[in-house]
């Protein structure tokens, strides 16, 4: 509500310099901010801050090591990765990434874990960015949970940047025992459900290596899974997938580009967030250093409208590009100048067409941000390229079949080449395939490919309209009301535990907020706070606030004696001390 929804922002028009503004090749084009990665707390620049955040799964399976050791686990992963991906074919195939496409490899042992007493098990691994796209590794959860419940002797884990995704997300209903000291490899999901290790008994040490954690998972069978409410807690965050993910994941908005760039664009849906993670552009001095190193071959590659008339990357054309509705308001809350080529001014309409500004400044932004990932060779961005839409682009061969070992281990596979590969197998080939070609020669090569003119139909692509932007609208009431609901499962939570409830909470209104006079204490009390702190003196370490630290009252309950042990995100732990 304070951001006005992001439409607030002045809009696309109201922006100066998106893609409207003067600047020229020969300035500084670095000249604005991502006004929503500052409202989430991202730094300025390409990617911001959210480039730590991540999601990270492993799988195993029960049959790898027989299958190690009359040294086929390659083959018999492969065999699982392309079940995997018959099962999980429909849902890839509808969702959007925010940031990373989803992909899992063959890793056959890893040494860091090896050296810490773990045996390095084969298995399929998955490691994408996710950005600011939190549900991004909820819908990775999805997936996990649909792939071991159809497939039993499978077992997964999953962490992200703050740790155990699913212990943190079930904080309240976890066991007590249970900290971020020995919660490694303890939490895994099998059979469709959440399981939870046993906490370590004396003289087990605390953390549990992952092929101790494996034994005993297999052997164990249901015993270990977690009690019915860790289950309903997961499932609550899961409610309404894939269709509610889905939702979040599709925008469709209307953007003027240039011929090759919308095919581009159009065929590999994910080549925008590539662009997003290149805006706001660096300096112009800079791109255009890099584009004089670039070969002939390489600079006939351009994503402006430069070009002389009638040449086919002069041509320009109005299509509906997908993107996620996380990437659309971060477009609309994009404010930086770009270069001269993506103005208005050199920025062409449709032939006999007459395009509304904003789906022309979209445009420009999204071909501003490919440019620099080309100039740029951004690696990451390779395998974006390996998730094309139309079918047709997908490799008609997968070498894989010709093994037959690799028969031998897959159901529906045959070691004849008159047997053609499924297109679940096809993607889970490609998907994995060519991921360390450089960004530049995989997009020229795409750029030119033959298949790419004949598999997209830009006439299939014409939208009359975007669609409705009433999902940016978010009001302060529909924030209070989602506020107030969590904050009641933690006053619950502190009743059940004899906890006292948080200090101010007696003198709460009906709606849930403070009084005013309250408000104004607090506001009062905290504009005394900084304006001490500002009073202080600064170095290299920071501001030196002397012994405020020992003077300033800690709050009700902090550090008392009984006090609760807190852990993960949820801020708290469960009073099941028994699990």
């Amino acid at each position: 509500g304070g951001i006005a929804g992001f439409g607030g922002i002045a809009g696309f028009g109201g922006i100066a310099g998106f893609g409207g503004g003067s600047g020229n090749d020969d300035a500084d084009a670095f000249a604005g901010a991502d006004l929503l990665g500052m409202a989430l707390g991202r730094g300025d620049g390409p990617g911001g801050g959210d480039l730590d955040e991540f999601v990270h799964c492993e799988v195993f399976y029960d049959g790898t090591a027989k299958a190690a050791e009359a040294g086929e686990a390659v083959p018999y992963l492969r065999a699982r990765l392309c079940e995997a991906f018959e099962l999980l074919e429909d849902d890839l195939k509808q969702y959007l990434w925010h940031r990373d496409p989803f992909n899992l490899e063959i890793v056959l042992g890893d040494d860091a874990t090896t050296s810490r007493g773990d045996a390095g098990e084969p298995h399929l691994v998955g490691h994408l960015r996710t950005g600011d796209g939190a549900e991004d590794e909820w819908f990775v959860i999805h997936l996990l949970r649909r792939l071991t419940a159809v497939q039993p002797g499978a077992a997964c884990r999953v962490v992200d940047a703050d740790g155990e995704l699913l212990l943190i997300e079930a904080a309240l209903a976890t066991p007590r025992w249970l900290s971020p000291e020995n919660a490694e490899n303890r939490c895994w999901i099998r059979g469709g459900a959440v399981h939870l290790l046993q906490k370590p008994r004396p003289p087990e040490p605390q953390r549990l290596g992952r092929a101790e954690a494996l034994a005993r998972l297999r052997k164990a069978g249901a015993e270990t899974k977690a009690k019915d409410k860790v289950q309903a807690a997961i499932s609550a965050r899961l409610s309404g997938f894939p269709r509610s993910a889905v939702e979040l994941s599709t925008h469709v908005a209307r953007a003027v580009l240039p011929v090759p760039v919308a095919r581009a664009l159009l065929a590999y849906p994910q080549l925008v967030a590539v662009a997003l993670d290149h805006l706001p552009p660096p300096p112009a001095r800079e791109l255009q250093r890099l584009r004089n190193q670039l070969t002939q071959q390489e600079a006939s590659v351009r994503f402006d409208c430069l070009e002389g008339e009638g040449s086919p990357s002069a041509e320009t054309v109005c299509a509906g590009v997908r993107m996620t509705r996380l990437q659309y308001a971060r477009l609309r809350g994009l404010r930086c100048q770009l270069g001269q080529r993506f103005t208005a001014k050199l920025w062409r309409q449709p032939p006999g067409a007459s395009i509304e500004d904003k789906a022309m400044q979209l445009g420009q932004s999204l071909c501003a941000g490919l440019e620099v990932a080309y100039l740029q060779g951004t690696s990451s961005a390779t395998a974006t390229l390996s998730w094309p839409a139309p079918e047709a682009l997908l490799p008609e061969v997968v070498p894989w079949f010709a093994d037959a070992a690799f028969a031998r281990h897959s159901a529906g596979a045959s070691s004849s080449s008159s047997v053609p590969p499924s297109l679940a197998a096809r993607r889970a080939f490609a998907q994995q395939s060519g991921l360390d070609e450089p960004f530049r020669a995989a997009l020229g090569r795409v750029w030119q490919s033959e298949a790419l003119q004949t598999a997209v139909d830009l006439t299939a692509h014409w939208r009359d309209r975007s669609d409705a932007e009433e999902w940016l609208e978010v009001s302060a009431e529909d924030l209070d009301r989602d506020m107030a609901a969590r904050q009641a499962e933690f006053d619950a939570f502190d009743r059940k535990r004899g906890v006292a409830p948080a200090k101010g909470a007696d003198k709460a209104t009906p709606n849930g907020e403070g009084s005013a006079d309250d408000v104004k204490k607090d506001m009062a009390s905290m504009g005394s706070e900084l304006s001490a702190l500002l009073s202080k003196a600064s170095g290299f370490g920071g501001v030196d606030v002397g012994d405020a630290a020992a003077t300033t009252p800690a709050p009700a309950g902090a550090g008392a004696a009984g006090a609760p042990t807190t852990a993960g995100r949820g801020g708290v732990a469960s009073d099941d001390d028994t699990d």
